[in-house]
């Protein structure tokens, strides 16, 4: 080493005097010129031969050290730039490593004190160029050589057999000496752009060698790598230089900004905190980053994205420096950036798609270092889960005390105050990525819903469909689509207080949507803005009524208070909302033939009077002519599908007014109508082939008046109601309808009279009658009078239809056979009574208890219990392939080759039916199908085995278990059998004496003394002293 300082010294001597006596020639030779001539670094004096490097020992020849800045000097190191350039662009393998095994070689020879890592160093003749280069100020020189280094360790950095050498080289250019050389370069003007840029490659390419094995090194000599890094970052392009709109070109920014992402990638978490921490160094980073190229700006956002945000070894301190106020800004500012860049997008990567991704990670991630814990609707500071003292000798004021008046109507404490800052930068009406991301934000932190609204005036222009108008209104229906935060957001105890109101009705119906703004909406003759302002409203009462719902829910201490709050949120909504006597007013001014409006204005009158129904009954709505215009539309069957949903809907809507007006005139038969309003909704129901989407609301609705008018029990028997319509023969459906139209109708008028005729039919001590049936068997004698055997044929299928199905819903069994008897008794027409007679036989349960009818259906023609046509059948061979036909390969056909296969099957099936018999259901399904009088017989095979008897028993114990204990007792002499087999010495007299005490035990007491006249506790007794 001291040898090559001596050499450096007397080159910058001799040098230093061929340097003056070079400037006084060049000076004389053109003493006219008066600005100095500007130098080209990139060229030579002269056209550079080519040259084909074939051997190390000629790499070392253009490259040894010369006591001059010669030509063929700096030709040498161009040739090895060229060299190495030819390496990287090889098509060919086997030229490419010929040149690199030339190359390896010449590096090998360059190695020395190999055996020492504190002293090993290498390219001794290429450094002494470079420091002679910077002693004799030469700046081709000092911009060439390292450049020449940067791309010397971007050839090798993929190749691991110069691993080694790589890193030698690294280390050796971190020594004191070099670093001089880079301080030359990092020390000159920012406008020696030439100078600078090459140094700053060259420390990029030494940091991510080896997957950054050096990076500590560097940083380590943060005084001269990092020296002024901040000031190149702030360097740019003249606006009046005619390259600056080309972004693609490497600037001495650009190289700044790739040795900073080198940095943050390769260094460890104290030096990357160290690095993030310094803010005049990343707000030049970040400054202005929009007027960067497309390619560098989103690798500066995965970078971010990588190696800080989603970096578990940084502190989440670290990572909320980095990600403050200020650099949030600028990269909000990034959203803009296809809007000003003119460069192609490639593979679909745009910058607003990158820093969406990132922002949408940042702000609603609390470990990521911007958002923090928030309480949701309750401010910062406040103590729900407290209740305020009572003064025992004061009034209860509530919500209105001096401590809660007042409170919180302009500003509300909060804890995200750098997202606060961010969401006022965001313009959700003309970006929908921005909209996105400040909607995921107020999910995420709900305080800052109130806050935003409270510092940012939008939604002042005229109502019209303009791009602006239009995101602003997309933007305000999103916010109030927003889910309610579970327990108003507060985390941990149950809360005894319940939020400001000021604070949650911003989450409702936001401060932008004024009343007056919202009535001059509705007021337009725009569709979109009519239908944005009814929508709006909508959405607004559904999202008030599960507030209210959770505000009034039952709670040990504290009711009042959340009543109280109740109120006034109702009271504060209605402030912000249009009267309803606008809504009905818009409903009458919109089109006949406008079904979508006419739809969500209805729908919009429907929640009025579910949610707020104390507003709403202040303004008269008689919606009977509507409901007629809608029942008749559907009635003629001229609707196409879409029109008939939507009728369907406006149906919806006007039924569920109609149950909260008190003088709703169901009954009325219209002149336009053939039957009353409830019968031609219930005529709609019938009639309709496809299911349509709110067709189970509306049945829940007209259930709902039948039972409120007493006319049946419950929903099995408006179910049994229903299926016993029939739809088949269109004339014998209105029949059918008519007669329940004037049944329904008299009953209305006359329900005490009906009432006391249903209690003379019921047992005494029964009451599971529907009154209508009191009225059928009222009415129909005057059916018979009529004498028209058509109306008595359909009538009477109808009514006995009905009567079987009402039996299986579990009404008064004894009362349906009375009036069942009464019809067949009264009627002398023979196809009437055969109708009768048939259809009782074959009513079956037509509902289960989810409501989901239609699923089994009566089948009068069939003999089969049930018919299934709720779905089509299904095709087996679509799913399990052709199966073989022939006899001799059918696996089905084929008898056992066992003796004893036979038992085997009947043990399968046996364990079958103890698996399968599980509720009171599956008893009903084995009673119908006469199960156990098939297995008591088989019980009594000689030839069955034991282990199959104990299986029957089994089964039998089964059904004693599920309430079939009267059923085996009554029905399949359950107890007669028992005592046969105990007599006959049976092996298994034990456990049949206990099944026939678990039998007496389970069943129904008072049913089987009636049946038996009490002569089967009798044998009870017997058989257990038999026992004894």
């Amino acid at each position: 080493m001291p040898k090559l300082q001596k050499i450096q010294r007397i080159s910058h001597d001799n040098n230093s005097n061929n340097h003056q006596r070079w400037k006084m020639a060049h000076f004389q030779e053109d003493t006219s010129r008066t600005k100095r001539r500007k130098i080209d670094v990139d060229s030579a004096a002269t056209q550079m031969p080519s040259v084909t490097i074939t051997s190390h020992t000629q790499l070392r020849n253009l490259l040894a050290f010369q006591q001059s800045a010669s030509q063929e000097l700096k030709q040498g190191v161009r040739y090895f730039k060229d060299f190495l350039a030819s390496i990287n662009e090889a098509e060919k393998a086997n030229e490419k490593a010929k040149k690199l095994r030339i190359l390896k070689t010449y590096c090998d020879s360059q190695l020395v004190n190999t055996g020492d890592e504190t002293q090993a160093s290498c390219f001794h003749d290429l450094l002494q160029t470079w420091s002679f280069a910077e002693s004799d100020n030469h700046e081709p020189l000092l911009s060439l050589i390292p450049s020449v280094l940067a791309l010397f360790l971007k050839t090798i950095s993929s190749q691991l057999d110069f691993r080694d050498f790589g890193l030698v080289l690294c280390k050796f250019l971190l020594q004191k000496e070099q670093l001089k050389l880079f301080n030359r370069a990092f020390t000159a003007s920012k406008t020696k752009e030439h100078l600078i840029s090459p140094c700053l490659r060259l420390l990029t390419e030494v940091v991510g060698f080896d997957g950054g094995a050096v990076a500590r090194l560097v940083y380590g000599r943060r005084e001269i790598t990092f020296k002024r890094l901040d000031i190149f970052l702030s360097v740019r392009k003249s606006p009046a230089d005619p390259e600056s709109d080309d972004r693609q070109k490497s600037t001495l920014r650009r190289n700044a900004q790739r040795y900073l992402l080198a940095n943050l990638s390769f260094q460890n978490a104290t030096a990357k905190e160290d690095i993030i921490s310094q803010g005049k160094l990343i707000r030049a980073f970040l400054e202005d980053v929009r007027k960067d190229s497309r390619g560098i700006v989103i690798d500066i956002i995965r970078a971010i994205d990588k190696h800080i945000v989603s970096d578990a070894s940084l502190s989440r301190n670290a990572k909320s420096r980095f990600l403050n106020r200020h650099n949030l800004e600028r990269l909000v500012t990034l959203y803009g950036y296809e809007k000003e860049s003119d460069e192609l997008v490639l593979n679909e990567e745009t910058v607003p798609k990158e820093i969406h991704k990132l922002l949408l990670a940042v702000c609603t991630n609390s470990e990521k270092g911007v958002l923090l814990p928030e309480t949701g609707w309750y401010p910062t500071g406040s103590h729900p889960d407290v209740l305020p003292p009572d003064d025992v000798g004061a009034i209860p004021l509530g919500l209105d005390s001096p401590v809660h008046f007042g409170q919180y109507k302009t500003t509300v404490p909060i804890r995200n105050g750098n997202l606060s800052t961010l969401i006022r930068f965001l313009r959700p009406d003309s970006d929908t990525l921005q909209m996105e991301l400040l909607l995921k934000i107020f999910k995420a932190a709900p305080e800052l819903v109130f806050d935003f609204f409270s510092k940012r005036t939008m939604f002042t222009s005229d109502p019209k469909p303009t791009p602006n108008w239009l995101g602003e209104s997309a933007f305000l229906f999103s916010t109030i689509k927003l889910p309610i935060p579970a327990n108003c957001g507060w985390k941990g105890s149950p809360v005894l207080v319940p939020p400001p109101v000021t604070v949650v009705i911003e989450s409702i119906l936001p401060r932008p949507l004024t009343q007056k703004t919202l009535t001059r909406c509705l007021n337009q003759n725009t569709d979109i803005i009519t239908l944005f302002a009814v929508r709006t409203v909508t959405l607004a009462l559904r999202k008030l009524q599960n507030v209210l719902r959770m505000f009034n829910a039952d709670r040990k201490t504290g009711q009042e208070l959340w009543t109280q709050a109740a109120a006034k949120l109702v009271r504060e909504f209605c402030r912000r909302s249009p009267s309803i006597k606008d809504v009905i007013l818009l409903f009458r001014n919109t089109a006949k033939d406008n079904l979508q409006q006419r739809h969500a204005v209805l729908e919009l009158l429907s929640m009025f009077y579910r949610v707020i129904p104390t507003v709403a009954l202040e303004e008269k709505f008689d919606i009977s002519l509507t409901l007629v215009e809608v029942l008749k539309q559907l009635n003629d069957g001229q609707s196409e599908p879409e029109e008939k949903e939507l009728l369907f809907s406006q149906l919806q809507s006007l039924l569920l007014i109609a149950q909260e007006l008190p003088m709703m005139r169901w009954w009325q038969k219209p002149e336009s109508l053939q039957f009353s309003a409830f019968v031609s909704v219930l005529r709609v129901l019938t009639e309709m082939t496809t299911i349509q989407a709110p067709i189970q609301d509306i049945k829940s609705l007209i259930q709902d008046v039948l039972i409120q008018n007493s006319v049946i029990l419950g929903p099995a028997s408006f179910n049994a109601l229903l299926l016993s319509i029939g739809v088949s023969d269109r004339a014998a459906l209105i029949t059918e309808l008519s007669f329940l139209d004037n049944c329904i109708t008299r009953l209305i008028k006359k329900p005490v009279f009906y009432l006391d005729l249903a209690e003379s039919l019921v047992s005494s001590g029964q009451e599971n009658l529907s009154l209508l049936v009191s009225v059928i068997s009222e009415q129909w004698p005057f059916v018979i009078k009529s004498g028209q055997p058509d109306k008595q044929t359909a009538i009477s299928s109808l009514i006995s239809r009905l009567l079987g199905l009402l039996h299986v819903a579990g009404e008064d069994e004894e009362a349906l056979m009375r009036v069942f008897d009464s019809v067949i008794d009264s009627t002398e027409n023979r196809k009437a009574r055969s109708a009768l007679k048939n259809a009782f036989k074959h009513a079956k349960l037509a509902v289960d208890k989810d409501g989901n009818d239609r699923k089994l259906i009566t089948a009068v023609v069939s003999p089969t219990f049930e018919s299934q046509v709720q779905r089509p059948r299904v095709n087996l061979t679509e799913i399990f392939g052709e199966l073989p036909v022939e006899s001799e390969s059918h696996p089905v056909l084929k008898s056992s080759e066992y003796d004893d296969s036979y038992h085997e099957e009947v043990g399968w099936l046996l364990g079958l039916f103890i698996n399968g018999l599980r509720t009171k259901k599956d008893m009903d399904i084995y009673r119908r199908a006469n199960v156990f009088e098939r297995v008591l017989s088989l019980y009594n095979s000689p030839t069955l085995p034991d282990s199959l008897r104990r299986m029957i028993l089994h089964l039998i114990f089964r059904g004693s278990q599920v309430d079939g204990s009267t059923i085996l007792l009554t029905r399949n002499g359950a107890l007669s059998w028992i005592q046969g087999q105990v007599s006959a010495h049976d092996g298994q007299s034990d456990i049949l004496r206990e099944i026939a005490n678990e039998l007496y035990e389970k069943c129904d007491h008072e049913w089987l003394d009636r049946w038996s006249g009490s002569s089967l506790p009798l044998v009870i007794a017997q058989m257990s002293a038999e026992n004894n």
